[in-house]
């Protein structure tokens, strides 16, 4: 049996959904962090795995995080967001993702939950595909 160069399957492109987050007014840095990763992903953890969602993070921005930018860039060449926090969601289809939302658990528990730390008025949303290049120190075959 001759073997033949087939071209190799092609990964399914993820989807990467973004928000750029803002505190609730009043809250403290730390207690923002604090009730985000303490409170509110431990409870949208559990849902996320149940529906295929491929990655769930969070970059902090506070006060001491901010600074360091100007360690790495000029200032003239940087321009410093304000945001409190980068939250990402990776997943594959769009109805993964939607069908988490239209769950009761997350109607019921999560939704609701945004009011207890979130600025949803100043707060963006972005989403694109995924694409990764390094990872954990390794290159990602291309």
């Amino acid at each position: 049996m001759a073997i033949t160069d087939s071209p190799l399957p092609q990964p399914q492109q993820l989807l990467c959904l973004t928000i750029t987050a803002y505190r609730k007014p009043g809250l403290s840095e730390s207690a923002y962090r604090e009730y985000m990763t303490k409170t509110h992903a431990p409870l949208v953890s559990g849902l996320m795995k149940e529906y295929g969602i491929v990655r769930y993070n969070m970059t902090h921005n506070d006060s001491t995080s901010r600074p360091l930018l100007f360690q790495l860039y000029d200032p003239e060449f940087s321009k410093l967001s304000d945001y409190d926090c980068i939250v990402q969601f990776v997943f594959r289809k769009m109805e993964d993702f939607l069908r988490m939302k239209a769950d009761p658990r997350f109607l019921e528990k999560v939704a609701p939950d945004h009011k207890n730390f979130a600025d949803t008025s100043r707060s963006t949303m972005t989403i694109g595909y995924f694409e990764e290049f390094l990872d954990n120190g390794e290159l990602v075959p291309k």
